[in-house]
């Protein structure tokens, strides 16, 4: 016999067999365990009654217009002008294709500066993939003047507009360095040194040191100089600021000093001028290829006395006289080809031979270190040299003498007003220098 209660109890299980599940489920889950499968109690979803919802949408909600163009890009592009460019060649290197552009810069007069004047400057554009114009900038430098110009071309609303600017570069002091291993001029483009700042190194020390003879391997430069900058871009290098020459237990410094209201010049740091009576050498970049003294003559094979010195440097090198003077003598003679004669203040003379060209005239008048003809192979010559004689009451003399002879400028500055403050500046620039230069080397 079942007990009373059986029956009640079945029909109450089975009253909430749903909501039993439910909640089983819902432990289950809490507790981590999963369990995935279809239960057969549920309804079928696809008999489920479906019902469309429609409601309005906010007028003030803005939708972007699609128009279906994709946005316009540009490209930048560089060229450099050359000797033969027209304007259709520049522009078609550039990747333009626009007649509108050709036109304007044709007829345009401040556009016309595109293509006058030396070659080589540097010319950009912005253009569209289809070659259309949009902005053209043509840049060029007048190194000497320390210049830069700038001609910018732009569309704007459907026409092109010109304008010349002239934009002010940025002033840098830059550090130079560098360890002598062969020559100063090989050892200055290893390093990177720019060659007016080398020419002006050797002119500061021109009536010290001649570069070719009395600096041995391992000599060390240090430089500090100006340099302009514009758009990121060194353009030019200005003064050489201050230079130091270590060659084993010898020191030489130098400076640019300018005092008010005179030229400037090149001095030491304790004040006194570095400008001597005589140069060094008549060139700035050479070889000595034979001294003064007996040799076996090139071209005639026997001994003789050589009355001078041979400087080897390719045609072309510009000679420069070693002290002021008035020359004496200008044209041909004999063996010695082209010859220039220089008589100066003490009555001392020097002589120049087998030059190429000769740039000055009888009863010129001449300064320190200015060009008076260039290196050739006239006369009896094996090759370009320039012959250099130094004359003392008429008697050939050996050139060396030059530079131990050479009284020193009796100008001394180091009392003018700032000049000790230069001073102390260059020091402690010459002294970074040196030390970037070891920094790079270690």
């Amino acid at each position: 016999m079942k007990p009373a209660y059986l029956p009640s109890l079945k029909t109450l299980i089975q009253s909430y067999r749903r909501p039993l599940m439910g909640a089983l489920g819902t432990l289950m889950l809490g507790t981590g365990v999963v369990a995935f499968g279809i239960s057969p109690a549920l309804p079928d979803a696809a008999q489920l009654p479906v019902r469309q919802v429609v409601e309005p949408v906010a007028a003030s909600v803005a939708v972007p217009e699609f128009t279906g163009s994709s946005p316009e890009f540009l490209v930048h592009q560089s060229q450099t002008t050359r000797r033969d460019d027209s304007v259709q060649t520049l522009l078609r290197r550039l990747g333009i294709d626009d007649r509108d552009a050709q036109m304007f810069l044709a007829r345009d007069a401040t556009s016309r500066l595109l293509l006058t004047g030396a070659p080589g400057k540097l010319a950009s554009v912005t253009r569209t993939p289809a070659g259309r114009l949009k902005t053209l900038s043509v840049r060029w430098v007048d190194a000497n003047n320390q210049r830069v110009s700038r001609l910018v071309v732009q569309r704007q609303n459907g026409e092109y507009t010109s304008r010349l600017e002239q934009p002010t570069p940025r002033r840098l002091v830059q550090f130079g360095s560098l360890t002598l291993r062969s020559s100063f001029y090989a050892a200055t483009e290893q390093a990177g040194i720019p060659d007016a700042i080398a020419e002006q190194a050797l002119e500061a020390f021109a009536g010290d040191i001649d570069f070719q003879r009395d600096l041995p391997r391992g000599a060390r430069f240090s430089m500090v100089y100006e340099a302009f900058e514009l758009d990121g871009e060194i353009l030019f290098t200005g003064q050489l600021l201050g230079a130091e020459i270590q060659s084993g237990k010898q020191t030489h410094q130098a400076m640019w000093y300018q005092a008010p209201g005179k030229t400037g010049e090149f001095v030491s740091l304790d004040g006194s001028s570095q400008r001597r009576a005589y140069l060094a050498s008549p060139l700035a970049f050479s070889r000595i290829t034979s001294s003064y003294g007996p040799r076996i003559h090139p071209v005639l094979g026997e001994q003789k006395a050589h009355k001078g010195t041979d400087y080897g440097a390719p045609a072309g090198t510009p000679i420069r006289t070693v002290a002021d003077g008035v020359v004496t003598f200008s044209g041909w003679q004999g063996g010695y080809g082209n010859y220039v004669v220089i008589r100066h203040p003490d009555q001392a003379a020097t002589a120049y031979a087998h030059l190429g060209r000769i740039a000055v005239r009888r009863g010129q008048r001449v300064e320190q270190g200015q060009t008076i003809g260039t290196v050739g192979s006239t006369g009896t010559a094996t090759g370009p040299n320039l012959h250099f004689e130094y004359l003392v009451k008429g008697e050939r003399t050996n050139p060396s003498r030059i530079a131990s002879n050479s009284s020193a400028s009796t100008v001394v500055i180091p009392n003018l007003p700032g000049f000790k403050k230069e001073a102390k500046a260059i020091r402690e620039q010459l002294i970074m220098a040196a030390s970037v230069a070891q920094s790079n080397a270690q």
